[in-house]
């Protein structure tokens, strides 16, 4: 299984990045200027489907400059890194012909990219979220420090996290174990004296592993050729099951969305998992802010459709 780490460099993702990135953006989307390439990170602009409960947060009293001072409180040793590929290449895993991590190997992973971080050796892109800042018991700027990592057998991910109103931040990570065929995704809150597996509480937003970074608005992004390159990175991962912690059983989610438009992709044979009622939240707001689908918008037609999909009792 090759190392999946992206070898790029900030002057070379104008060449590389831009006519894929391009794809993703709405059909809609105005058209740059000619001469002008679009940007690396699509603006998050409402569109007014009526799909969100609350209206978009209105951020204007958060500049520029809070969000560079808060988020710089993780310390400024460990952000603003200068890279060439955006994804930290992990040692060699130390078992030949893995077939399954076990847990702990799962934990070691996540402990080794907390350290890196720490130590300042991660390139993490800064940003405030969409998707969390816009959560309905939220409704606060949620600064995000996220960085990848890979080797021949995991990709790994690690997100330290805060509210503009908390005073410390949070460590969460994702592994991908890549020696099992579907890859399993693990999920895990980093912060007590055990590192604790998570179930449906990350499923909620995370139904096919890691998220593409969607930044709340387009100055709240202190990195964008890097958070351009992550999405990229995340873009390309293999279809993978949610692994839930052993003695959690699963919750009955009903029946999934089988609207054409979203199933296309989003079904057990698509390119990335079923989607259910429980991810209304992110599916509100990307929908609604004109990243899914990923090519073209939903005419009113579709979007009367997938609200009336949502707003269904079980």
């Amino acid at each position: 299984m090759r190392d999946s780490a992206i070898k790029l460099t900030p002057a070379l993702l104008g060449v590389l990045l831009l006519a894929p990135l391009a794809a993703l953006r709405g059909a809609d989307s105005p058209a740059a200027p000619e001469n002008e390439p679009p940007p690396l990170i699509k603006p998050a602009e409402p569109t007014g489907t009526g799909l969100l409960l609350q209206p978009p947060l209105d951020l204007s009293e958060f500049t520029t400059e809070k969000f560079v001072g808060l988020s710089s409180t993780v310390g400024t040793n460990r952000i603003h890194k200068k890279w060439t590929s955006p994804v930290v290449t992990l040692p060699p895993h130390t078992r030949g012909e893995v077939h399954g991590l076990t847990e702990r190997e799962v934990k070691d992973y996540m402990v080794q990219v907390r350290r890196l971080f720490d130590e300042g050796a991660a390139n993490p892109v800064s940003d405030a979220g969409l998707i969390s800042t816009q959560e309905n018991v939220i409704r606060r700027p949620m600064l995000n420090h996220i960085s990848a990592f890979s080797n021949a057998v995991a990709r790994v991910y690690l997100l330290v996290q805060k509210t503009s109103t908390d005073e410390d931040w949070g460590y969460f990570s994702i592994v991908q174990d890549l020696t099992t065929d579907p890859p399993a995704d693990y999920f895990a809150d980093l912060n007590g004296q055990e590192i604790k597996f998570e179930g449906a509480n990350c499923y909620k937003c995370h139904s096919s592993g890691p998220l593409a970074i969607h930044p709340a608005r387009g100055d709240l992004v202190n990195d964008p050729p890097l958070a351009a390159a992550i999405s990229e990175h995340i873009a390309q991962q293999p279809l993978s099951r949610f692994h839930f912690p052993k003695g959690e059983v699963p919750p009955d989610y009903g029946k999934p969305l089988t609207l054409r438009f979203c199933a296309k992709c989003h079904d057990a044979d698509g390119y990335r998992l079923p989607l259910f009622r429980v991810h209304s939240h992110p599916i509100r707001v990307l929908v609604d802010f004109g990243y899914m689908p990923p090519k073209r918008r939903l005419n009113p037609s579709e979007v009367a459709q997938l609200k009336a999909w949502l707003e269904q009792k079980p």
